[in-house]
């Protein structure tokens, strides 16, 4: 009785006292398009969207309003983008996004190939194409995955097929193609256009659903492997019309017909369409060698075996500006300004140089979906209504102004110049809060902050800020892209006013060699050893980080690297062994967090780090809050509606940011309720010395202990046993997840 009075007495004490660095202990990221931001003195309308690079465009009715909304995949990252149509205006709407499979890459198209009403994926699996059926239910979106029966293995398979042959097999698509996937024959059920493993030509394999009588199925058969009579010239961005096809018949299912003395093929996008009213499609092209795209008109013969092209337009739309990005055009054909006509867009598929602030080229449509008029619009459609800053973001908290607020500065890998020899120059942009500490608002200042891109000739410049030099204003420390860093100081008398020039570049040891970190040094400035000055951390492409410190003082210093392996931090993808380290601490109470970024995109988490120079650091979450920006996430941490909870701003490959703001979740609530801290999960024994059990668990747990400062002492991943003899005595909470599922449960560990 004694002992449950002690507990029952200091959980009230506890409750009573309970500070606001417990409570952030228990708290989600929720992803949202709030805080304003100015460019040009225009509000944007969807600045957190994360940027685009390499876009592929489709439209879907998301909260089943009976209004298409737009959907939007970059290839770039494999990242789906969700915008809600709001009084024909595209809102950012990123809750959208994790209903879609994470397995989607390289291309998604979506179509409905039952007719219900509701848009179906198509995206690529291994060499074929994979299908997701819609099975929403009322404003709730949700997709299955769909298998086809292959009669020759007697299985099921992930890929549609197509019967040629006398067989089933797959219909292959590389990884750097993008099909067309609509109804060529006119007759209700989606047929496909794409260049197989014969090379240069186009197959046609015509979807049989309408003949077999069930449109809730997809069936195929190869109806011609040189379909329109023409092949792709591998010698210019024309096509060879007329094309003999060399011994093809329109009846591929006898084996005599096939293919010989093709071309290899590299990369093509195909989009088929009807470009003049004869209810015939032509095809719109992109090739991978190429900067245009290439429109095929139809003979208007025939829409099956018989179909061929007569004439073409590498200069498309002649009548407007002709596309042309710098390589490999993709080509999507949605309404997009709602005024029931079909527009034409363009972008980029490829992964490497591209136009990452004109990306996303608009030909509207002057005409109508039976004769089109395509007229260039715009060449930034979603970008001009987003923070874009090129290729990879970087964003960095720092107080610009000295007005006890913290501004926003991003950096990047560079942003596309074809004038330079690297296609890359880097900048960094600012912006500046004209808002509160309560309520934000970001205003951009400068495309290239203190003429940084000008004082460094690199690209991937990375800044970090801190008083160097004790003087009370902010200098900075510069990483680049060869590895190495640079010293820039803060020669402003005016405290308000940041004047930086070169103090040291590139900024050598205490030997007087030059510091090389590989490439992509990424630094962070933090006083890690406590000593009352900064040392500096590096983040790396391996995905490591490097310790240098501050061996002079807090005025004159001096920087010798000590660890290369510091911390044991590894965000490498074991693939690859790149990693793309991105450090950032945050002071969480009386805890000190690091989060890391990385190369394939989520967060790693870290604590036991303070007092902790030569040891391994733990590892909290490789996988924090299952954020998810694309690749290349680099994060910034700061409470920006002083709430006394983190909020991130992320970074990434597409070049734009992402923004989390941290709230109080449902285990908070649950804290105050001891019926709903000790229903079904409950811990024996209790109290207990050296271990503690979870009772009724269904699978293994992440768990946290934490004591009544609110501090945590001990974290893992458990099947339900935890050792907790190194513990003091006393009472503690301990938090258990599944997912996005947590509670909290209390015990007394004494002897």
């Amino acid at each position: 009785m004694k002992v449950n009075y002690i507990i029952k007495s200091t959980y009230l004490f506890f409750l009573i006292v309970i500070n606001n660095s417990f409570y952030s202990q228990f708290f989600s990221l929720n992803q949202e398009n709030s805080i304003p931001v100015i460019n040009n003195n225009d509000t944007l309308k969807n600045p957190w969207t994360g940027g685009f690079n390499s876009v592929q465009i489709s439209k879907i009715d998301l909260n089943n309003d009976q209004i298409e909304d737009l959907f939007v995949f970059d290839r770039s990252c494999n990242k789906v983008i969700t915008f809600l149509n709001d009084n024909n205006q595209f809102i950012y709407a990123p809750k959208y996004e994790s209903k879609f499979p994470n397995d989607l890459k390289n291309w998604v198209l979506l179509r409905d190939y039952n007719n219900d009403g509701k848009k179906d994926i198509f995206s690529y699996v291994s060499g074929g194409i994979g299908v997701w059926k819609n099975t929403s239910i009322l404003n709730e979106i949700s997709f299955a995955s769909q298998s086809f029966f292959q009669s020759s293995i007697n299985s099921f398979v992930s890929y549609l097929l197509s019967y040629q042959y006398n067989n089933d097999y797959n219909i292959y698509v590389i990884s750097s193609d993008i099909p067309s996937i609509s109804d060529i024959d006119n007759d209700g059920d989606l047929d496909i256009l794409n260049f197989g493993v014969q090379g240069s030509r186009i197959e046609y394999h015509q979807n049989q659903a309408v003949q077999i009588g069930n449109l809730d199925t997809l069936a195929f058969e190869m109806k011609n492997t040189c379909w329109g009579h023409f092949s792709e010239s591998g010698l210019s961005n024309t096509c060879t019309l007329f094309d003999t096809c060399f011994q093809n018949v329109p009846n591929p299912q006898d084996s005599t017909s096939i293919l010989r003395n093709n071309l290899r093929h590299s990369g093509s996008t195909v989009l088929a369409l009807n470009l003049n009213n004869d209810q015939v499609k032509d095809v719109i092209l992109g090739d991978v060698s190429y900067s245009n795209i290439v429109a095929l008109y139809n003979d208007n013969k025939g829409i099956n075996m018989n179909t061929s092209f007569i004439s073409q337009d590498t200069t498309f739309p002649n009548y407007s500006v002709p596309a042309d990005l710098h390589l490999f055009p993709g080509v999507f054909h949605e309404d997009v300004d709602h005024d029931g006509m079909k527009d034409l867009l363009v972008s980029p598929n490829s992964n490497s140089d591209a136009e990452d602030k004109n990306s996303i080229w608009l030909y509207k449509n002057f005409g109508n979906n039976q004769v089109p008029q395509f007229y260039l619009q715009e060449q930034n459609f979603l970008q001009n209504n987003t923070i874009e800053v090129g290729r990879e973001s970087k964003p960095i908290f720092v107080d610009i102004n000295n007005d006890q607020i913290e501004d926003l500065i991003v950096a990047n890998f560079g942003e596309f110049d074809l004038s330079v020899p690297i296609h890359y120059r880097s900048y960094i942009e600012s912006y500046i809060n004209v808002g509160t500490q309560q309520n934000p608002v970001f205003s951009k200042s400068s495309n290239d902050f203190q003429n940084i891109s000008t004082l460094i000739n690199d690209i991937n410049l990375i800044p970090s800020f801190g008083d160097l030099d004790n003087d009370g204003d902010l200098d900075a420390i510069i990483g680049d892209y060869s590895g190495k860093l640079h010293y820039l100081e803060n020669t402003s008398s005016n405290l308000s006013i940041i004047s930086l020039s070169i103090g040291s570049s590139p900024m050598n040891d205490v030997f007087g060699n030059t510091f090389d970190f590989g490439f992509n040094a990424h630094p962070t400035l933090y006083d890690i050893d406590n000593d009352n000055d900064l040392d500096i951390i590096v983040g790396e492409a391996l995905g490591n980080l490097n310790f240098v410190e501050n061996v002079g003082d807090s005025i004159n210093f001096n920087f010798d690297l000590r660890n290369e392996n510091f911390g044991g931090v590894d965000v490498s993808e074991w693939w690859t062994n790149i990693g793309l380290s991105s450090p950032v601490f945050y002071k969480n109470g009386n805890n000190l967090e690091l989060y890391v970024g990385s190369k394939r995109g989520t967060i790693f988490k870290y604590d036991n780090i303070e007092n902790n120079l030569t040891g391994n650091f733990n590892l909290v979450d490789s996988n924090f809050k299952t954020i998810n920006v694309g690749s290349h996430s680099s994060p910034a941490i700061f409470d920006l509606n002083n709430d006394s909870l983190e909020d991130f701003i992320i970074g990434n490959k597409r070049g734009g940011l992402s923004l989390f703001i941290g709230f109080n979740d449902s285990v908070n609530t649950s804290i105050l309720n001891e019926e709903i801290l000790h229903q079904e999960h409950f811990i024996f024994p209790n109290p207990s010395n050296d271990f503690i059990t979870v009772k009724n668990l269904n699978s293994k747990i992440a768990y946290e202990i934490i004591n009544l400062s609110g501090k945590r002492v001990k974290t893992g991943i458990s099947d339900g046993e935890i050792e907790i003899k190194n513990l003091e005595n006393g009472i503690y909470f301990l938090q258990i997840s599944s997912g996005y599922n947590y509670k909290v449960l209390k015990f007394i560990k004494c002897k």
